[in-house]
């Protein structure tokens, strides 16, 4: 997939448009560029201003961000007294990001009510400023002293290379086969992804449109018996996403678990011949990852070498 993906930061502040925070808001998003994050540019959800664009956007970006940049402005006094209430629609976001467990730093003004909002029930400690003007650089330099690393996502990606096959005797047949994988990667720095499950979601006939969506069957981890995998931190593990027989280039098994298939039609279902070429969605999902998909074009011919498989993102 290129260069790996970096850390998504998720920046909640004011959304007063009569005033300066907006401009704070980018000049912070240009700081966190410019150290290394990504989404692919930090997320300010200032910019949502309709309840679709809260749902369908600002609730998905924040539910993917790895890391929370909270902004508490000062708004109205309360009571006529000396304390000033913060922003009621960052307080959300921090509060959703509480429950989601994400990383959060946060910068209060300075006379704003210190128990204010959620703040009052979450663990978090709230740098204190005065002058909006130097606030960038100091949440730039509070993510260099937190060490946020950027070379991480809390995510899974399902990838393919070029040369990502191997050839060997089908243990039933006695056969030489050719099998074709699919990487999963752990993009998490220090989080094991549970009870890895990999399926195939569709299948599509690229000259005539027609898909089909099969049974679910659990595809087969290269190497093991095993349904369910896990992933270490930073590393990956391979599921079988199809195989060949030498002799048969045109006709391809796709890479069910047959320790754990119990039903011929399976197989049957689960297979392709060509010549031809199809667009086939795989989809992992995990105890403790959101769901990650991939979409692959298989393109089959009659020689065995001719035989190609890749994401389809390379066709854009």
């Amino acid at each position: 997939m290129g260069k790996n993906p970096k850390a998504r930061v998720f920046i909640s502040c004011g959304q007063k448009k009569d005033n300066d925070e907006i401009k704070i808001a980018h000049e912070i998003s240009d700081k966190i560029k410019n150290l290394g994050f990504d989404y692919p540019e930090p997320y300010i959800a200032v910019e949502e201003q309709t309840l679709q664009g809260v749902k369908e956007n600002l609730f998905r970006r924040l539910s993917e961000s790895e890391y929370l940049i909270f902004i508490d402005f000062k708004r109205e006094q309360l009571n006529k007294g000396p304390d000033h209430r913060g922003s009621l629609f960052s307080h959300q976001e921090l509060a959703l990001a509480s429950f989601l467990n994400i990383e959060t730093l946060g910068f209060r003004e300075k006379g704003v009510k210190a128990d204010d909002g959620i703040s009052r029930f979450i663990q978090a400690n709230f740098t204190v400023f005065t002058d909006r003007n130097s606030l960038p650089q100091m949440v730039a330099d509070k993510v260099i002293e937190k060490k946020w690393d950027s070379q991480w996502r809390n995510e899974l990606v399902l990838e393919r290379e070029n040369d990502n096959y191997g050839d060997s005797v089908h243990r039933k047949t006695g056969t030489k086969c050719r099998w074709y994988h699919v990487k999963v990667k752990n993009l998490h720095q220090h989080k094991m992804a549970r009870e890895c499950v990999a399926y195939i979601e569709k299948i599509r006939t690229v000259s005539t449109g027609n898909e089909i969506i099969p049974e679910p069957v659990e595809l087969k981890w290269r190497g093991v018996k095993i349904a369910r995998a896990s992933i270490p931190p930073k590393s990956d593990r391979k599921f079988d996403a199809f195989h060949v027989y030498h002799d048969q280039p045109l006709f391809a098994q796709l890479g069910i678990n047959e320790f754990i298939a119990d039903f011929s039609s399976y197989f049957d279902v689960y297979s392709l011949t060509g010549p031809g070429i199809f667009d086939i969605t795989y989809v992992v999902f995990s105890e403790n990852f959101s769901a990650s998909r991939g979409t692959f074009r298989l393109e089959l011919t009659n020689s065995l070498d001719s035989i190609s498989f890749f994401d389809t993102k390379k066709l854009v």
